[in-house]
C-alpha cells in the first residue's frame, strides 16, 4: 500500500472541505447516484418449472455488487428446484406469489441502506408468516475476526428492533467490494482516505464459498419443508 503522502492529505482535506460547504455531513455519505458505471441486476431463474416453491430475493445496493451475491443465491436456490425472482427493493409492491423471501442491503453508517428497511417495515405483516432471511455486504468485513464479526452482526439491529415480529431464519454477512471506479471524484478522495485509515486496498472481498454455504442454508430453510 502506498504511503500516505502530505500532498494526499491536503488534497483529500481540501475536497472534504468543499463537499461540506456544499453538502453538509450527510453529503461525505457515498449515495448510490455517486456511482460511476452501476447496475442494479434484476433477473428470474427457474420460472419454467411447475409446482415449486417461488422465492424472492430483494436487495438494496450501492454500486451493483450486493445483486451480484443475491444472483449467486438465486442461481443456488433454482439448482435446488426453486423458482426465484431477484428485484431491487423498491421495485417490489407485491409479495402474495412467493413463499419465502430474501432481503439483502450494502451497509452505509453502519446498518441497511434505508429502502432495505423501508421494504421490510411496509412487508411486516407478509414477512412476519412466511420464511424470511436477511443478509448485509460491507467493506467492514474485508479484515474479519470474531470482534469485527460480533459488530458487523450489529449492523442488523436497526431492522431487528424497527420489525421484531419478522425472525429471520439465518442471516448472512458478507465482506463487499471496493472498487474506486464506482465513485464520483470527490466521494473516491474520501473513501480512499478513509480506506487508508482502515489498511483496506481496492478489490473484490466477497467469499464465494461462503456465499455458497449460506446458500446451502438457505435451501434446508426454504425448501425442506
Amino acid at each position: 500500500m502506498l504511503p500516505l503522502t502530505r500532498r494526499y492529505f491536503l488534497k483529500s482535506s481540501t475536497l472534504l472541505t468543499t463537499n461540506l460547504a456544499l453538502t453538509g455531513v450527510h453529503g461525505l455519505i457515498p449515495k448510490p447516484a455517486w456511482g460511476a458505471k452501476n447496475e442494479f441486476l434484476q433477473a428470474s431463474c427457474g420460472i419454467e418449472k411447475q409446482a415449486v416453491k417461488k422465492v424472492l430475493i430483494a436487495y438494496a445496493s450501492m454500486h451493483g455488487s450486493t445483486g451480484e451475491v443475491a444472483d449467486v443465491l438465486a442461481k443456488d436456490l433454482c439448482a435446488a428446484g426453486a423458482s426465484v425472482d431477484i428485484r431491487l427493493v423498491g421495485n417490489v409492491k407485491d409479495l402474495s406469489p412467493y413463499q419465502a423471501v430474501v432481503v439483502g442491503s450494502a451497509i452505509r453508517s453502519d446498518r441497511w441502506l434505508p429502502e432495505a428497511n423501508e421494504f421490510v417495515a411496509a412487508h411486516r405483516s407478509i414477512l412476519s408468516n412466511i420464511p424470511t432471511a436477511y443478509f448485509l455486504t460491507c467493506l467492514t468485513l474485508a479484515k474479519p475476526s470474531a470482534e469485527i464479526q460480533s459488530r458487523v452482526q450489529s449492523f442488523l439491529n436497526p431492522v431487528r428492533e424497527e420489525v421484531p415480529e419478522i425472525k429471520p431464519v439465518s442471516a448472512g454477512l458478507f465482506a463487499g467490494v471496493l472498487d474506486y471506479n464506482s465513485y464520483g471524484t470527490t466521494i473516491k478522495a474520501v473513501m480512499k482516505y478513509k480506506m487508508w485509515t482502515k489498511g483496506i486496498e481496492a478489490g473484490d472481498y466477497r467469499d464465494w464459498g461462503a456465499i455458497h454455504a449460506w446458500a446451502d442454508q438457505l435451501k434446508s430453510a426454504f425448501l425442506s419443508a
